[in-house]
């Protein structure tokens, strides 16, 4: 299995506020204008009924407590509380939800299953488009992405679990995670393969997460918003991430991870920038799923201290 890794350096701090103000006051002129280019890219387009954009079902689970936290032990990264997480998350829905469904938003109390066995019983991954997650995260040095549920020492695991969207109900297009290093490389880039390559072979589009750390402050609780509002606004969806999570006084790292095909490396490389550079909110159902053997290629891009 081929892969590809780029990397960008973030330059600066934005001016997140005034930036804001700006996507919302060009939001229906920009996406439709960037479909346009999208949609051409994508070149043939096989578009199935349960993929039509139109309005899109999208869902959210979160945690900002712990069965155990940082008050009643010595705090571990899986321990912590995050105070921010519900503004964040809530935050998200609200913004989303003036355009799209909200089918569901619920915390990580006994969900483990929701990314597994029950991912499309009505509340999982694959009764929706996009899937938006906010938690502990980690994957560096383990054959499993990890997100921390709840419960003390439970967590969803990529590999374990069996973790495949794409195929079932809905079928989820997007994984978004607000969770540390969930596309971590630090060990490998085969690695971080393993660790996601079941995952999209039932078709799943793109994750979206990070490769470092994702921080829980008072300056990020509205990350979610801002990347609903990027959604909205005809970003595309690597860039509605990046600059949704962006902010000025703490370091964000963040990635994405695409997948490609075609007959030849160089050819499956080509596609799979092009999916991952130009599919959007307004765009992704008409991105041919890649399943099973389809996929040849994943590529991914990121921003450190972004």
């Amino acid at each position: 299995m081929q892969r590809e890794e780029t990397h960008l350096s973030a330059v600066g701090a934005r001016v997140r506020v005034a930036a804001r103000a700006r996507r919302r006051a060009r939001r229906a002129a920009s996406w439709r204008a960037c479909a346009v280019l999208g949609a051409a890219l994508a070149g043939a387009l096989l578009v199935g009924p349960d993929d039509a954009r139109a309005v899109a079902r999208f869902g959210t689970r979160c945690q900002a407590d712990f069965q155990i936290d940082w008050e009643d032990t010595p705090p571990s990264m899986w321990q912590d509380y995050l105070p921010y997480m519900w503004e964040r998350c809530q935050w998200f829905v609200d913004e989303l939800n003036d355009t799209d469904t909200s089918v569901f938003y619920f915390n990580l109390t006994n969900s483990k299953s929701r990314y597994s066995t029950c991912d499309s019983c009505g509340t999982g991954v694959d009764d929706v488009a996009l899937m938006y997650t906010g938690t502990h995260g980690g994957a560096y040095e383990s054959p499993n992405v990890l997100l921390a549920m709840w419960e003390q020492d439970v967590f969803a695991l990529s590999v374990t679990d069996g973790w495949r969207y794409g195929d079932e109900a809905t079928r989820c297009s997007i994984f978004a995670q607000y969770a540390c290093e969930t596309l971590t490389a630090g060990d490998s880039v085969g690695q971080m393969i393993d660790r996601w390559r079941g995952t999209f072979r039932g078709g799943l589009r793109m994750a979206l997460g990070s490769h470092g750390t994702l921080w829980d402050s008072v300056t990020t609780n509205e990350c979610g918003e801002d990347f609903a509002d990027d959604l909205q606004a005809g970003k595309t969806l690597k860039w509605a991430w990046f600059d949704g999570n962006d902010d000025a006084y703490s370091d964000q790292d963040v990635k994405v991870l695409a997948t490609g095909t075609g007959s030849s490396d160089s050819a499956a490389k080509s596609n799979c920038k092009i999916r991952r550079d130009w599919m959007m909110w307004q765009n992704f159902g008409d991105w041919p799923r890649l399943r099973d053997g389809d996929v040849d290629w994943f590529c991914s891009s990121r921003i450190s201290n972004n």
